[in-house]
């Protein structure tokens, strides 16, 4: 028996600015098919967050509609959980009528998983799939479905919830989950492209024994957790320059027999890899003009200069191109008045440098010169007010609306 562990396919999702959903996300729906027809897998396991957002948007349930129809049509087993993500009674819109295809998807957590058996025919042993949606512990305490008050933690939800099932565990069986699973206290690796998870909603991967295999979904790094045979598939495409130096294979997971699971990566084509160039303005600009097959990666610039000079965001769009898809600002120690160093050794911003990185977060773009000179100023106000200064050296508390407004005025021209 052999089948296909997908997750976190965030359809719709945006690396920054550049919209996945356009190129990126389809090219891997066609190049995921003939990955399916080269080794013809019993089944597809879809381990959660399908989408990117709860309310998905049309070119988003479109490419999945088409994986969908592409898959029933190649009459595969296909079995789908919602992640935190999906909306989950969106997710399973028309299950019933998908399920006469093959195709489970399930919805709202229920007392009783859904749970479908996939005959061997031969070709190894029957699996049983069983799909546990993304979980909370008020739901599964909740009397619709465990009507359990005690279940306050993820762990004794997962275990209360498992342990309410009927589990033949002297067969082969494979769970699906997308939750945040440890190994005795030890946290997988995470990606920048993760919702925040921190210490939330931690399960021991203990909770699932007796499983001969956990396709996890939830976390974007694919990596076994406690056992090679409980494992995050990660997420197909990259989603965030944290990901950089990761590998982007697809895994495949043949059951031989009871106990007996072997777990292979696949090597699935993309349309477009990560890079990253660093360096001052003008090693930026020298580092892009040597880059010959730039359309190949999505780019990001990481700049190191003490300020950003005129026009650099101009000048690096012209030598990448629309390979640039992010530009980054490093931050390097400056010295005030007195010749001390601005950020100390622990690596502390000053305030000029958290409203740099602010502005960079929200408007996907640096400050220039003339614009850092408007923040000091600004800063400078706050800082004297109530002070008693000589006019010379003071900003009119009245002016620092106005100064802002020259700056947003500047940024809309820059635009």
């Amino acid at each position: 028996m052999r089948f296909f562990h997908i997750a976190d396919l965030h359809f719709g999702k945006m690396l920054h600015n550049e919209p996945l959903i356009e190129k990126d996300q389809p090219f891997w729906v066609e190049q995921f098919l003939k990955t399916v027809d080269q080794y013809q897998p019993d089944a597809v396991v879809m381990s959660g967050d399908i989408y990117d957002r709860r309310i998905p948007t049309p070119e988003a349930i479109k490419l999945f509609d088409h994986l969908l129809s592409e898959l029933a049509a190649r009459d595969r087993y296909v079995f789908i959980i919602p992640g935190n993500h999906d909306s989950d009674i969106r997710l399973s819109f028309a299950g019933g009528l998908l399920s006469s295809r093959k195709i489970y998807i399930a919805g709202e957590l229920r007392r009783d998983l859904m749970h479908v058996t996939v005959p061997g025919n031969g070709n190894g042993p029957d699996v049983t799939f069983w799909l546990m949606p993304f979980l909370f512990p008020r739901l599964v305490a909740d009397r619709r479905v465990l009507d359990n008050p005690e279940v306050t933690s993820y762990d004794a939800a997962a275990r209360a919830m498992l342990g309410a099932q009927d589990v033949d565990f002297t067969a082969c069986n494979v769970l699906l989950a997308h939750q945040n699973v440890l190994s005795n206290g030890r946290t997988p690796e995470h990606s920048g492209s993760e919702s925040i998870v921190g210490g939330l909603g931690e399960i021991d991967v203990s909770a699932f024994d007796g499983f001969d295999y956990v396709a996890l979904g939830h976390i974007h790094n694919a990596q076994p957790v406690g056992r090679e045979t409980v494992r995050y598939a990660g997420c197909p495409l990259y989603y965030d320059f944290s990901e950089l130096e990761r590998r982007k294979d697809l895994t495949m997971v043949t059951v031989h027999a009871k106990g007996e699971v072997e777990v292979q990566a696949v090597e699935i084509p993309l349309l477009h890899t990560l890079r990253q160039v660093s360096g001052t303005l003008e090693e930026l600009l020298e580092k892009g003009n040597e880059i010959q097959d730039r359309e190949r990666y999505h780019i990001q610039a990481v700049l190191r200069d003490r300020h950003v000079p005129p026009r650099a965001m101009e000048q690096l769009q012209a030598v990448f191109g629309s390979s640039l898809v992010n530009v980054k600002r490093e931050y390097l120690p400056t010295e005030n008045r007195s010749g001390e160093k601005e950020q100390g050794s622990s690596g502390e911003l000053t305030m000029e440098q958290q409203f740099d990185r602010f502005y960079q977060e929200t408007q996907d773009a640096l400050l220039d010169e003339d614009q850092e000179a408007m923040i000091r100023m600004i800063i400078e106000q706050q800082s004297r007010s109530g002070e008693t200064v000589s006019d010379a050296k003071q900003v009119p508390e009245a002016d620092t609306e106005e100064l802002i407004q020259m700056l947003l005025a500047r940024t809309g021209e820059k635009a």
